[in-house]
C-alpha cells in the first residue's frame, strides 16, 4: 500500500508581494520621479521663458521708441534751423532784395538745400516752408510756383492755447494745396514750427516707409504683430509670417487703434507696459511704449504659443522620454521576471516530482545566475537520497534472506531466542539512530557548503564594488583638483574686475570735472542772454527778433544747466555704485579664497577615503582566505561522515555474526517463528515505504 504525498500550493494572497510585483515596483519608482521632475521642469521653464521674453521684448520696444525719438529730434533740429535762418526770414518778409531774379535764386538755393536734407535723412519724407500769401512757398514736393497760405494753414492746424502743436499726424490743407491728397500715406507724422518773425511755418513730414521698415526689422517671433500708432489713430502694421503663411488680420480694420486693450492704457501714468489679451481667438501678449516727444505708440502683439514654444518642446520631449522609459522598463522587467518565474516553476515542478518519490529527476537551470547554483544543490540532494534508498533496498533483500534462513532453522531455535531477539533489536535500533545521525551530518554539511559558496560570491561582489568605489574616489580627486584650478582662475578674474572698477571710478571723477565746465558755460550763456535781452529792450521794436533769440539762448542755458545737474547726479550715483562694486569684489575675493581652502580639505578627505578603502580590500582578502579554509574543513567533515558510515556497515556485519551465533543457540521454535513472522511484517512495511521511490 503506497502513501500519497501532497504538494502545498502557493497561497494567492502571498502572490501580491511576489518577485514580479517587487521588481516592477522597483522599475516604476524612478519613472515616477522622472515624471515629477519633467512636469516641474516644464513649469519652471515656461515661467522663466515668459518673464525673460517679456523683459527683453519690453527693452527692445523701449530702445525702438528712443530711436524714433532721436530721429524726430534730428527732424525738429532741422526745422528749427530753417525757422531761425536770417536769409529765410528776409525772404519770408519779402525784404531780401528788390530784384525778383535774385529772390528766385535765393528760393531755388534753399529748395536744393531742403532736397539735400531730405535725401540725407531717410526719416524725412518732405520739407515744406509755408509763407504768406504774397510770397512763394518752398517745398521739396512742389515743382511749380505756389503762393503761400500761411494764415489759412494756421487756422487749420490744432493749437494748444496760443502755442502751435509741434507734432501732428496730418495736414489736409497742405496736402490739398500741394496736390498730395493721394500721397498722404507717404508720411505718418509731421513736425511744424513757426518762423522767428511769425511770417512762415516750417513743416517736416516723417516718412511712413522709414518707420515701417524700422518696425519691420524687429523680430519678436513667428505670428507677432508690430504697430506704430499716432495720437490721431493712424497706424503702420508689420506682421511676422513664415513662408507660405497667410495673414489673419482683418482687411480694412485697425489692429490697435480703437481696440479696447489699446484704448485702456494710461500713457500719463505708465508710458510703457504689457498685458495678456484675447485677440483673433488666440491668447496674445500686448506690449506698448509711448513716445514722450511725439505721443506716438510703438506696440506689439506676440502669440503666447510663440513665447512658450520652447517650454512646450521640453514638455513634449519629457513626456516622450518618460513613455519610452516606461516601455523599456516594462519590457526589461517582464524579461527578467519571466526568466525568474520560468526557473522557479521548473525547479518547483522537479522538486514536486521528487516529493512524489521519483528520484530519477534531473534538476537543471537555463540561466547562468544563482538559479544554476540552486539547481546544483537540489541535484546533489536528490543524488544523495537516491544512494540512501539503494542502500536500504540492498539491506532489505539481505534481511529477507535472513528471515527465510530463520524459518528454516526455527526447529533448533528454542533456547535464548528472546535474548538474541532483544540483542538484535538493540543493535538495529542503534544502527538506525547512527544512520539518522549520519544523514543529518550529510545534510548539514551540504547546507554549510552552500553557505560557504554564498559567502564566497558575496565577497567577490564586495571586491568588485570596492574596486569601483576606488575608481570613483580617484575621479573625485581629479574633479577636486580641477575645482582648485578653477578657483585660482576665479581669483585672477576677481582681481581684474577690481582693477576695472577702480578705472571706472576715475572716469566718473573726470565726468564731475566736465559737469563743472558745462555748468560754468551755462551760467555765462545765461548772463549773455540777460545782457542781450536788456539791449533788445533798449532797441525797442527793432530788437524784438533779437529778444526772441535771447530768450531761446536763455532756455538753452537753462536746459544745459538742468542736463549738467542730471549728469552730475548720475556721475555721483555711478561713483557710489563703483564703491559698492569694489566692496563686492573684495568680498568675492575672500569667498574664492575660502572655496580654495575647502577644495584642499576635500582633496585631503578623498586621500583618507582611499587609504581606508585599501584597508577594506585587505580585510576582504583575509575573509576570502578564511572562507577557503572553511571550505577545506567542510571537505574534512564529509570524509569523517563517510568513515562513520563505514563503521556502521562494520557494525551491521557484526550484527549478522551475532545473528549466526544466536541461530545455534535458539532452541525454542515457537518463539523463533513469532520473531520470523514479526520480521516479515516489518519487511513488508519497509518495502511499501521504499516502493514509493523510483530509482
Amino acid at each position: 500500500m503506497q502513501k500519497k504525498r501532497e504538494i502545498k500550493k502557493h497561497n494567492p494572497k502571498f502572490m501580491v508581494m511576489g518577485i514580479r510585483n517587487k521588481i516592477m515596483f522597483c522599475f516604476l519608482v524612478p519613472i515616477a520621479f522622472m515624471i515629477v521632475i519633467g512636469v516641474s521642469s516644464y513649469q519652471k521653464a515656461a515661467r522663466g521663458m515668459n518673464d525673460k521674453f517679456r523683459d527683453s521684448t519690453m527693452q527692445a520696444m523701449r530702445m525702438a521708441t528712443e530711436y524714433v525719438d532721436m530721429s524726430c529730434t534730428f527732424i525738429s533740429a532741422e526745422a528749427l534751423k530753417y525757422a531761425f535762418d536770417g536769409d529765410l526770414s528776409r525772404y519770408f518778409l519779402g525784404t531780401g532784395s528788390d530784384d525778383a531774379y535774385e529772390m528766385f535764386q535765393l528760393r531755388d538755393s534753399y529748395k536744393k538745400e531742403l532736397t539735400l536734407t531730405q535725401s540725407g535723412n531717410n526719416f524725412i519724407s518732405n520739407i515744406h516752408i509755408i509763407t504768406m500769401e504774397d510770397v512763394y512757398l518752398i517745398s521739396t514736393s512742389a515743382s511749380t510756383n505756389i503762393n503761400g497760405f500761411y494764415k489759412d494753414y494756421m487756422e487749420s492746424v490744432p493749437t494748444a492755447g496760443k502755442t502751435l502743436v509741434s507734432w501732428i499726424d496730418s495736414h489736409p490743407l497742405l496736402d490739398e494745396q500741394l496736390g498730395l491728397n493721394k500721397k498722404s500715406d507717404q508720411y505718418i507724422l509731421a513736425y511744424q514750427i513757426q518762423s522767428q518773425n511769425r511770417k512762415a511755418c516750417v513743416v517736416v513730414d516723417v516718412s511712413s516707409s522709414a518707420i515701417a521698415d524700422f518696425i519691420g526689422t524687429m523680430d519678436l517671433g513667428e505670428g507677432s504683430i508690430l504697430g506704430f500708432v499716432t495720437p490721431g489713430g493712424r497706424e503702420l502694421i508689420s506682421e511676422k509670417l513664415s513662408d507660405g503663411q497667410e495673414s489673419r488680420l482683418p482687411e480694412g480694420e485697425s489692429v490697435f487703434s480703437g481696440r479696447d486693450f489699446f484704448a485702456g492704457i494710461n500713457t500719463q501714468e505708465n508710458p510703457e507696459g504689457y498685458r495678456q489679451i484675447h485677440y483673433l481667438g488666440e491668447q496674445y501678449l500686448f506690449l506698448y511704449s509711448v513716445s514722450e516727444k511725439t505721443g506716438a505708440t510703438i506696440c506689439a502683439l506676440v502669440p503666447m504659443s510663440t513665447i512658450t514654444g520652447q517650454a512646450q518642446e521640453i514638455r513634449n520631449l519629457t513626456f516622450t522620454l518618460v513613455i519610452l522609459a516606461c516601455v523599456i522598463a516594462l519590457i526589461v522587467g517582464l524579461i527578467i521576471v519571466s526568466g525568474i518565474q520560468k526557473n522557479m516553476r521548473h525547479i518547483s515542478r522537479k522538486l514536486g516530482e521528487v516529493a512524489q518519490g521519483d528520484l530519477t529527476v534531473k534538476v537543471t537551470a537555463r540561466s547562468h545566475d544563482e538559479f544554476r547554483g540552486l539547481a546544483g544543490s537540489a541535484a546533489n540532494m536528490i543524488s544523495n537520497t537516491k544512494k540512501l534508498v539503494d542502500k536500504v533496498n540492498h539491506a532489505t533483500d539481505q534481511l529477507e534472506d535472513s528471515a527465510r534462513e530463520v524459518g528454516r532453522t526455527s526447529d533448533v531455535l528454542n533456547n535464548y531466542s528472546q535474548n538474541i531477539t532483544r540483542a538484535v533489536s538493540d543493535i538495529n535500533e542503534g544502527m538506525s539512530k547512527q544512520s539518522e545521525h549520519a544523514r543529518e551530518c550529510v545534510d548539514k554539511t551540504d547546507v554549510l557548503s552552500n553557505e560557504i559558496q554564498n559567502v564566497s560570491r558575496i565577497v567577490e561582489r564586495v571586491e568588485r564594488l570596492v574596486s569601483e568605489t576606488e575608481e570613483m574616489i580617484n575621479q573625485g580627486i581629479e574633479i577636486v583638483d580641477l575645482l582648485g584650478e578653477r578657483a585660482e582662475a576665479t581669483t585672477r578674474m576677481t582681481e581684474k574686475v577690481g582693477a576695472d572698477i577702480d578705472s571706472l571710478r576715475k572716469k566718473s571723477e573726470a565726468i564731475h570735472s566736465f559737469v563743472g565746465m558745462i555748468t560754468e558755460i551755462s551760467e555765462q550763456t545765461n548772463l549773455l542772454s540777460l545782457n542781450a535781452s536788456i539791449e533788445a529792450a533798449r532797441a525797442g521794436a527793432a530788437g524784438r527778433g533779437f529778444a526772441v533769440v535771447a530768450e531761446e539762448i536763455r532756455k538753452l542755458a537753462d536746459e544745459s544747466a538742468r542736463a549738467a545737474g542730471e549728469i552730475s547726479d548720475n556721475a555721483t550715483y555711478i561713483g557710489t555704485q563703483t564703491m559698492d562694486s569694489v566692496d563686492s569684489a573684495n568680498q568675492a575675493r575672500q569667498m574664492v579664497a575660502l572655496q580654495t581652502e575647502a577644495v584642499h580639505k576635500a582633496t585631503h578627505v578623498f586621500g583618507e577615503m582611499q587609504q581606508h578603502m585599501n584597508e577594506l580590500v585587505q580585510g576582504l582578502k583575509e575573509i576570502a582566505e578564511g572562507t577557503q579554509r572553511a571550505d577545506n574543513e567542510r571537505s574534512n567533515a564529509v570524509t569523517a561522515v563517510k568513515n562513520i558510515s563505514d563503521i556502521i556497515e562494520e557494525t551491521a556485519g557484526s550484527a549478522e555474526t551475532v545473528s549466526d551465533v544466536a541461530d545455534k543457540l535458539l532452541e525454542n521454535v515457537e518463539n523463533l517463528s513469532r520473531t520470523a513472522d514479526l520480521l516479515g511484517e516489518n519487511m513488508d512495511s519497509l518495502k511499501a515505504e521504499i516502493s514509493v521511490f523510483k530509482v
